[in-house]
């Protein structure tokens, strides 16, 4: 009966869901509702994969997990949570870092239909985006925050993919406004979480770890001085943190007077940092009697002093067991974060915040409402259905992306798919997988192979993320097997220093040989700005009976360069008939 239901919405389609294997990236808010879905299409083997463990915060929107389940695995969690549904797919849940190559090599995407993203953070939906570009596999994305919403149906190389628009990164803060100059309750929110905290209640810091002159953005000699001395204090004062006993509360008075009285004086006496500020105000004041605190009410300067002095000492004693990690859901480090954050902020004359919101900043929460998660997960699992049409235009033209109103009678809005962006970071390049046994084969190996498949001249450069293993002014490594500079799941980007052709990203992965995919690589695009300057003469340079010019060298060696003593020789590469000279200027 169930099944026929299915029949009379998708037709015989309902075929290719049973034999279809799917992965879902994330099993939280968006993820619990597209689980439901996708079980309900009868899909045949969904794969949940998720490295997050439950915590409190989440039960309010995640449907499929309880209390009990709290610091459990939500991909395994969520797996068993369905099991008395009535279904056939079959359920597989991985708990791990989905960017983690040697847990998830290509070989473990490559056995997908589609792939599903219910992620909450851009680092792994980049990444995601970026398997799916090399696997040519189809990315359904989906993303909320409160009532908005969006879902994107992605085929790679044919629609906009998730990087063709810029997305707005997380804000980072300098080490000077964090330690210095807070200005705003998120900077002091920053310094309480993410400096003193772990400073305090964290691994010990190594020498590598430890604040140096050059960490610190500021050219004020006087203050690079005052916060190096800080920090060596603060390591003092966590003797004291650990050496503490219960009942003895005489060690924190020494912290309060370190950071929020000598430090702030310390601070003061840099009068320069003040010429254009309001100074702070050492703190002078005493704890007072603290009861059950409500969260949501702004509380005085006095019951932060109190609350700061009581979580210290807790999470002291619980430094008998090692370490301990700031985590949101945590009652006794999320007061310390918010009172030490408030004090601050008394001290900065900048507004205090509640317990609730700055659980919100400091916990980094998106805003959630089960709602919109469960719409968007919906219009996800039903976006999946375009995937099983005949040929890519139809996948293309049929397939809509859905995203929030602003209009009040109407909540969602829906749009045709765009084209890719020509200049995008992602999928503008030619990327492609090469199989190869990297105990096999080297560098040079490699570097001919490449030349002889995809044209090429011999000036190419070759670079895994920020190491260059060969260029034409670097061949030291010709001879060096490729397993000694390069791993698995690893990208090669591969670069045509003569300018002719466009780059190209090749994903290593396992093969028993050396095989490069069939690509073709474009002609490198003259920038819209330099189309203007063509056929224009350049400036020639003569040497000798030989003449070159100077954007000749430019373009195969960088910034211009003449061949003047001490210089050095630039070498030139000239294209003759069939052969290459090496000409010294």
């Amino acid at each position: 009966m169930y099944d026929s239901h299915l029949r009379k919405i998708f037709g015989n389609q309902t075929d290719q869901f049973r034999q279809s294997k799917v992965l879902m990236v994330g099993a939280g808010g968006i993820g619990c509702e597209l689980l439901k879905d996708l079980l309900l299409m009868n899909y045949g083997e969904i794969h949940i994969l998720d490295l997050d463990t439950i915590d409190l915060s989440n039960l309010n929107r995640q449907f499929l997990f309880r209390q009990k389940d709290i610091k459990k695995s939500k991909a395994m969690t969520a797996q068993q949570a369905v099991s008395h549904f009535n279904h056939s797919s079959k359920l597989v849940a991985h708990h791990g870092n989905i960017m983690d190559t040697n847990m998830f090599p290509l070989s473990f995407f490559t056995q997908f239909d589609i792939i599903f993203n219910a992620l909450d953070n851009l680092e792994a939906r980049f990444y995601v985006n970026k398997i799916a570009l090399f696997t040519k596999i189809p990315l359904i994305e989906s993303g909320t925050s409160g009532l908005k919403g969006q879902v994107q149906p992605i085929y790679p190389y044919e629609t906009e993919c998730f990087a063709c628009i810029p997305k707005e990164q997380p804000k980072t803060f300098p080490v000077c406004t964090i330690r210095s100059t807070p200005s705003k309750p998120i900077h002091c929110i920053t310094w309480a979480k993410n400096f003193l905290f772990p400073q305090l209640f964290g691994d010990d810091v190594s020498d590598q770890e430890k604040l140096k002159p050059q960490d610190i953005e500021s050219d004020n000699k006087a203050e690079i001085e005052a916060l190096l001395k800080e920090s060596n204090e603060l390591l003092d004062l966590k003797v004291l943190v650990n050496q503490a006993v219960p009942g003895d509360r005489s060690f924190v008075s020494k912290i309060v007077e370190k950071i929020f009285k000598e430090d702030i004086e310390r601070l003061l006496r840099i009068e320069t940092l003040w010429k254009t500020r309001e100074k702070p105000e050492p703190l002078k004041c005493e704890p007072s009697e603290i009861e059950l605190l409500d969260g949501q009410e702004l509380w005085t300067v006095e019951e932060n002093l109190a609350l700061f002095i009581d979580s210290t000492c807790k999470i002291s004693q619980r430094l008998k067991q090692g370490p301990v990690d700031f985590d949101k859901d945590d009652e006794d480090t999320l007061d310390f974060v918010v009172s030490a954050a408030n004090l601050r902020s008394y001290i900065f004359h900048i507004p205090m915040k509640t317990k609730f919101e700055i659980k919100q900043i400091a916990g980094n929460i998106i805003p959630a409402v089960a709602t919109t998660n469960a719409i968007m997960a919906g219009f996800s699992a039903l976006s999946s259905f375009h995937v099983f049409h005949a040929t890519m235009k139809e996948k293309v033209s049929k397939s809509r992306m859905v995203y929030d109103s602003n209009q009040p009678t109407r909540f969602v809005n829906t749009s045709g798919l765009a084209p890719k962006n020509p200049k995008c970071p992602a999928c503008s390049v030619t990327r492609g997988i090469i199989t190869v046994d990297l105990s096999r084969f080297t560098i040079d190996e490699l570097r001919k192979a490449i030349i002889d498949k995809y044209g090429y001249s011999d000036d190419i450069g070759i670079a895994e993320g920020a190491r260059l293993l060969y260029d034409y002014d670097f061949d030291d490594n010709l001879e060096t097997k490729l397993d000694k500079v390069c791993s698995y799941g690893n990208v090669l980007f591969i670069s045509d220093a003569a300018e002719e052709l466009d780059s190209l990203e090749l994903l290593v992965d396992r093969g028993n040989d050396l095989e490069l995919p069939e690509l073709e690589v474009p002609a490198k695009m003259v920038p819209e700005e330099n189309k203007e300057d063509e056929g224009e003469e350049d400036d020639l340079i003569m040497e000798g009976d030989d003449l070159t010019t100077e954007s000749d060298i430019n373009g195969l060696h960088g910034p211009k360069r003449k061949a003047e003593d001490g210089a050095g020789p630039v070498k030139k590469k000239r294209q003759v008939a069939d052969d290459v000279e090496v000409i010294e200027l």
